[in-house]
């Protein structure tokens, strides 16, 4: 009895260890770096789980003074109900009492559990009363937990009285997602078309990352339409050693309902511990994953209203229990991943790139549109800028004709009469033309070009796809009679709380919808005072009255030297 009654004792204080306690958090970092996660995400973390436990009774027996006695077969033990345990089985238990790791112990422990049978008790609770005196087994029901944001429980065991109480012991890593603009690490930013966007995406590990065997890990990332991948940009870094060629990086075309699909992973990132060179070291709760890539700026970006948005997320293994048999050195450049244990997901993490534009209303005093004007942008922002403009083509049933001034009219050339003939102005009065309007991408895609746009029909000109910058309008060819108006300059910033842009120059106004306005009127030239032209006439008098008064001279000098 002294015997039964000394096993029974380290059964109980091995059990004691093997009770596992942890809390149910999404992060367990102090890191600066990742502390910036979503909030959806935080929120997810945060919330109480309702998991699914079944609890398994291995052994029953005789309970008191913390001590297990007269050790029996529970309902689903191995051995026969009510059947007195073999001395040789507590032995074996008693052995891995002092094993390192949970996962150790528990190896041993489910060879005397069936957990095909029928628990005790299923709940979501993690307290239950009212069980008879043994040796029990926690653990999530199978199947529950698969493609939520959440991981298993690794099994808990516990000697007990009546009452069984634990704590669960399940953790998910986080997915933290930031632009890298200059020095700053940002959720929005601002770009022209043609600038390219530097992203940064950190996974941390979940606390209890030591019960695993092995663990899968894959991001998928996705871009908006406005955004194109730059090829071989991918980067993944561990433990600050680059990894990447250890990882899967796959990228999908863009797709019209998915955007681009970007899917860096791998399928045992414990395994890359087992690496000399690159020299990674242990995968433990501390570590993290970094992916880093670029992605350009294209002529399909939204201009303002909701942005050019990036969004990522997080496949990882959650079930401790089920986690293979164990890492091998992984192979260089693998192919996609695909996991054979239970797997969750992280909620999506999502940053913002915006880019605005400018529309210049072109008038005269009389509030007369002036199409034709042309105006070139000026500026550090200005990369590949999007221009809408107009072209006239002949056309028998058009319903356009050219001025000599170059510009179109829907007025048709009158001949009936002297008064009314206008066919002066006009290229030809026999040919007409049809209007086309589209969208053409100039710039040169360097850091500060020059770009000209001209007035359409309705008297504006529009350049898109503006980041912040200096910029400057100047009016580079103006209609005959009006004067050349005065370049402007404005400073075109971005406030990354608000997601709005702002103009440094109240002629440059920024509106409701986030996008640039200006108005520029044409003075007409000046019509200087004249007076009616004196002909030739006044010469020929005066010359008349000259020869006659010489005549009259001529004579009268005569008389008087007669005399």
């Amino acid at each position: 009895m002294k015997r039964i009654k000394r096993i029974a004792s380290l059964i109980l204080a091995m059990a004691m260890i093997f009770a596992m306690s942890a809390t149910v958090l999404a992060a367990q970092t102090s890191d600066s770096d990742v502390s910036n996660a979503s909030e959806e995400q935080e929120e997810t973390s945060a919330a109480v789980k309702q998991h699914t436990y079944e609890i398994y009774q291995i052994f029953t027996g005789d309970y008191a003074d913390d001590v297990l006695s007269n050790i029996k077969w529970g309902a689903n033990g191995t051995g026969t109900v009510g059947a007195k345990v073999d001395t040789a089985v507590l032995k074996e238990l008693e052995a891995v009492k002092d094993a390192t790791s949970d996962t150790a112990k528990l190896a041993v422990i489910q060879q005397y559990a069936v957990l095909t049978t029928t628990p005790i008790k299923t709940g979501s609770e993690t307290t239950y009363t009212g069980l008879t005196p043994g040796y029990y087994l926690v653990k999530d029901q199978d199947g529950s937990l698969n493609g939520a944001n959440e991981s298993y429980t690794l099994y808990v065991v516990q000697v007990i009285n009546d009452t069984l109480t634990f704590t669960p012991k399940a953790d998910i890593p986080t997915t933290d997602k930031k632009i890298v603009d200059g020095n700053d690490k940002v959720t929005t930013n601002e770009a022209s078309i043609g600038d390219e966007v530097n992203y940064e995406i950190t996974g941390t590990m979940p606390s209890n990352i030591a019960d695993y065997k092995t663990y899968y890990y894959l991001f998928t990332d996705t871009l908006s339409k406005g955004l194109t991948y730059k090829a071989d940009s991918i980067k993944v870094t561990v433990n600050g050693v680059d990894v990447t060629n250890y990882f899967y990086k796959g990228v999908e075309p863009y797709d019209e309902t998915t955007g681009t699909t970007i899917e860096v992973g791998i399928i045992d990132l414990k395994a890359l511990s087992l690496l000399t060179n690159p020299a990674v070291g242990e995968i433990t709760k501390d570590t993290k994953v970094v992916l880093t890539y670029t992605a350009t700026l294209n002529e399909n970006a939204v201009i303002a209203g909701d942005g050019n948005p990036n969004d990522v997320k997080l496949d990882y293994s959650n079930d401790p229990n089920n986690s293979g048999d164990g890492s091998t050195t992984p192979p260089k450049n693998p192919d996609k991943p695909t996991p054979t244990h239970p797997t969750g997901e992280t909620p999506e993490v999502e940053v913002v790139t915006y880019t605005t534009e400018l529309t210049i209303l072109k008038t005269d005093e009389d509030n007369k549109f002036l199409p034709g004007v042309e105006f070139t942008l000026t500026g550090n922002g200005v990369n590949i800028v999007l221009v809408t403009e107009e072209t006239f083509t002949e056309a028998a049933d058009g319903e356009y004709w050219k001025l000599k001034d170059g510009t179109y009219t829907t007025t048709a050339p009158t001949v009936a009469d002297d008064e009314t003939d206008n066919t002066a102005d006009y290229e030809s009065v026999d040919t007409k033309y049809t209007k086309t309007t589209s969208v053409v991408a100039k710039g040169n895609g360097e850091t500060k070009t020059d770009v000209v746009g001209t007035v359409q029909a309705d008297g504006t000109v529009t350049f898109s796809g503006l980041g912040a910058g200096e910029y400057t309008i100047t009016e580079t060819k103006t209609l005959p009679g009006y004067n050349t108006i005065d370049p402007i300059s404005f400073t075109l910033t971005f406030n990354a709380e608000t997601k709005t842009f702002v103009s440094s120059n109240d002629k440059v106004t920024v509106g409701e919808d986030n996008m640039l306005d200006t108005s520029i009127v044409n003075q007409k030239g000046s019509l200087l005072p004249s007076t009616g032209g004196i002909g030739t006439t006044i010469f020929y008098v005066v010359g008349g009255v000259l020869v006659a008064g010489a005549g009259i001279l001529l004579v009268t000098k005569k008389r008087m030297s007669a005399r």
